[in-house]
């Protein structure tokens, strides 16, 4: 097996183990796009912890 097939065959299987997680409901996190909105957004100068 050479690398690409190798690399195929990886992106598969973490196709398939995300689709697995959605179709029970456990993925853990949103699959909608995050908001735009200004109001919903955080300035980092408001967080108290460097990120």
């Amino acid at each position: 097996m050479d690398k690409d097939e190798h690399l195929e065959r990886h992106l598969e299987l973490c196709r398939r183990v995300y689709q697995r997680m959605l179709a029970e409901g456990s993925w853990p996190w949103k699959v909608e796009p995050d908001s735009t909105d200004p109001e919903d957004l955080v300035e980092s100068e408001n967080t108290p912890n460097d990120l």
